[in-house]
């Protein structure tokens, strides 16, 4: 029997199963499969078929990246294997990119110059530009994150978040929201930002985490909820009131987040990484013990350790963790560490920057479809804060 004469429903089933690369390839075969690729149902059944690959952010360019640590424990050097510079963003020439945040197989690029962001699926080499509502601005920071829709599945919104000093001297905090459907942009209501942000941000269920604190309260972990549209307060699972602390989030296995805690200001070379339980769409998690700590004044390094981003391996409790070496140029390097190993696997000998620090993270395949832009009005909505 061949596969057209299948039924669509076993079609589908069989189609679903398939490597989510594999499917890029294969949307253009026939209208119906070309339709049943853009299905959210089908899309999100497929998700995660293909095995995620690791992303590197460095020196402004996005490189993909395979990091082999499973023989470390008997003594097995693990390695690092380039697959080349991503170039399938179509509007990358000459796009040197600052930061990169993954939401279920999109990434969101700014650049260095804060005046472009464009999202972008490397499965389908599908990219769409966003225009500011008004203009771009230096401290501006962004998120990507989605609504559940059981009628047209994931509604895709951006997060934009920026703090500046305005003619008054007084110092403003801007929200607004991009829409995928709309194309357009709403300004959310101003309300008083106390807070500073300590960490990338993380997305998780369509939902973005940082890690963030306030002279009040110390480091504590904050959520934007893009259904309601609403921020939240969670507790860490270490007090800190010291701003100086290096504090990153990890996704583990886009089903927990990870955290790890440095104490820098206290010349301390001591990590520690904890996790949650699985998360879900209500956003109730709890802290497990600390899964790693590592205490890096055994491995004899010049100089403290400062961790900007890391991937967690919970099993063989393991991190692959990239920093800047600061007593080398501020290359950015990139090693795997445990409680009593640790073997660098690559440093960059192009020259780094000081303004752009590296970022390691899981992308996940997906064949998610980035629509047209569609104009539309703007409107306004208010921004309320979870207490």
């Amino acid at each position: 029997m061949m596969i057209s004469n299948l039924p669509n429903d076993l079609e589908s089933e069989i189609l679903s199963r398939v490597p989510t690369k594999s499917l890029a390839n294969l949307q253009t075969t026939c209208k119906r499969w070309y339709a049943l690729f853009r299905d959210p149902n089908f899309i999100k059944k497929n998700f995660g078929k293909a095995a995620s690959k690791l992303m590197l952010l460095s020196n402004f360019g996005v490189h993909s990246v395979s990091v082999d640590h499973h023989g470390i424990h008997n003594n097995v050097d693990p390695s690092i294997e380039f697959s080349g510079k991503l170039t399938s963003l179509k509007d990358s020439k000459d796009l040197k990119i600052s930061k990169i945040f993954h939401c279920d197989g999109l990434i969101l690029c700014s650049d260095k110059e804060y005046t472009r962001l464009v999202v972008w699926n490397p499965c389908t080499g599908q990219t769409r530009r966003i225009k500011p509502r008004t203009r771009y601005r230096h401290g501006d920071y962004y998120a990507l994150g989605y609504v559940n829709s059981k009628s047209s599945g994931r509604s895709f919104k951006i997060l934009r978040s920026c703090s500046y000093e305005n003619d008054q001297e007084q110092w403003v905090a801007e929200f607004e929201i991009y829409e995928f459907s709309s194309d357009s942009w709403r300004v959310l209501d101003y309300f008083t930002r106390d807070y500073g942000v300590f960490s990338g941000g993380m997305s998780l269920k369509g939902n973005t985490y940082w890690v963030a604190g306030d002279k009040q309260t110390g480091l504590f972990m904050l959520y934007f909820d893009f259904t309601t549209e609403s921020f939240g307060r969670f507790p860490l699972p270490f007090q800190s009131n010291n701003p100086e602390d290096t504090a990153a989030l990890s996704v583990v296995k886009e089903e927990k987040l990870s955290v790890l805690h440095q104490n820098i200001l206290d010349f301390s070379n001591v990590m520690q990484i904890c996790v949650t339980n699985k998360i879900d769409e209500s956003i109730e998690f709890s802290w497990s013990n600390f899964v790693l700590t590592v205490d890096y004044d055994r491995f004899n390094l010049e100089s403290v350790v400062n961790v900007t981003s890391f991937l967690l391996d919970e099993e063989n409790k393991v991190a692959v963790c990239s920093d800047v070496d600061m007593d080398d140029g501020y290359m950015t390097r990139v090693y795997v560490v445990g409680e009593d190993i640790y073997k660098e696997v690559y440093k960059d000998t192009t020259g780094a920057s000081y303004s752009n620090w590296p970022l390691l993270l899981n992308y996940v395949p997906s064949v998610v479809h980035i629509n047209k832009n569609t104009p539309t009005r703007q409107k306004k909505r208010k921004c309320r804060e979870i207490s």
